[in-house]
């Protein structure tokens, strides 16, 4: 366990230490919130899809996707290094090693979680119980996304593919979860992006802003099962190259 954690504060460090790709991955997707709610108050009526109880939530699993990205390429750069190598010759698991990374990066995960939710309260968005509700069933999305990451990260040979991986999945994420353009607009095709895990890791927080519990599932549903999912995923491929 102290072999666990020492690798965890490692990890952290090196987050840390990489203060530019830091910035980006968690102010970068504030900043485009703050552009489209000036952008959007320019009109005086909007589509239901960006009004502040449905695109802050939108936006801060989008900001999931940036972390999911940085860690990929934290990974994937560490495998051909010389300490990465030596930690595999340590008496741990390759999927322990693994795991450090997920809850290295959940300070991150957190603080870009909170920064939303003020930044969305400044755009008009009312306080209530219901935004502590959100914070804490945003986490399972973010959950999924930095193991999403840590799978992008495992499977590529360097950091070029990695990103290029992980850039496919913000674009897929930012379509098909809902963002920038309602599900209504896909007209059959929406039934076949309700099976992707997408929309659902944003539906699970955006109705409890207005206090509608009740959205909670079946989308916490989806959100675990694709988890699972992922998490058995990243177990076969690190037994693999165990």
């Amino acid at each position: 366990m102290n072999r666990f954690f020492s690798l965890v504060k490692r990890n952290l460090l090196e987050i840390v230490r990489d203060k530019l790709s830091l910035v980006f991955c968690i102010f970068f997707p504030l900043i485009m919130l703050v552009l489209m709610q000036v952008i959007l108050g320019q009109f005086s009526e909007r589509p239901q899809n960006f009004e502040i109880a449905n695109y802050s939530v939108g936006m801060c699993v989008f900001g999931y996707t940036f972390v999911a990205l940085f860690v990929a390429n934290l990974i994937a750069g560490d495998k051909n290094t010389e300490m990465y190598n030596r930690l595999r010759l340590a008496p741990m698991s390759t999927f322990c090693r693994v795991l450090s990374y997920v809850v290295a990066v959940v300070p991150i995960v957190c603080v870009q979680t909170v920064l939303f939710l003020v930044l969305s309260l400044c755009f008009g968005l009312p306080f209530s119980i219901g935004l502590v509700v959100a914070f804490f069933y945003l986490m399972p999305s973010a959950l999924f996304y930095v193991l999403l990451g840590v799978l992008i990260g495992l499977v590529s040979k360097n950091e070029r593919q990695a990103g290029s991986i992980s850039s496919i999945i913000t674009s897929t994420v930012g379509i098909f979860a809902g963002i920038f353009m309602p599900l209504e607009a896909m007209g059959t095709f929406a039934d076949v992006v309700n099976y992707l895990p997408f929309v659902h890791t944003v539906g699970i927080a955006s109705g409890v802003f207005g206090g509608n519990f009740g959205c909670i599932y079946p989308h916490i549903l989806w959100v675990s099962d694709y988890i699972a999912l992922t998490l058995s995923v990243i177990w076969v491929v690190c037994r693999k190259k165990a």
